[in-house]
């Protein structure tokens, strides 16, 4: 499998495992009020989700060398900062996707209402 699509597969997954979590977390809360489920629950869920997942991806994606020799060190292995750089790309991703389930689970929201 290339580089491109195991890591759209990995933020995939943790994207789609959030929104899972999500809906989970929305059909408890719904079972214990005796109230009707709705999508809008578990997509407001996502929103704050989505903007911490931004501001770590982006302060992680911060410590990116700009030099491609600084990105290895002697024996070839990737410093830590380059580490960091490729958690917050992934980050970023995740919360990308996790965005785009925010306005699916909206859209089931409008299609579905109680």
């Amino acid at each position: 499998m290339g580089g491109r699509s195991k890591l759209l597969l990995e933020t995939w997954i943790i994207a789609s495992l959030l929104a899972f979590i999500n809906v989970i977390v929305a059909l408890t809360i719904h079972i214990s009020t005796a109230t009707t489920f709705d999508f809008f629950t578990a997509a407001n869920f996502m929103i704050p989700e989505f903007g911490v997942m931004l501001i770590l991806g982006a302060c992680l994606m911060s410590r990116q060398p700009l030099d491609d020799e600084k990105r290895f060190d002697a024996e070839g292995n990737p410093t830590k900062s380059w580490q960091y750089a490729i958690y917050g790309k992934k980050n970023l991703l995740a919360a990308f996707f996790l965005l785009a389930f925010s306005g699916f689970f909206y859209i089931l929201g409008l299609a579905f209402p109680p």
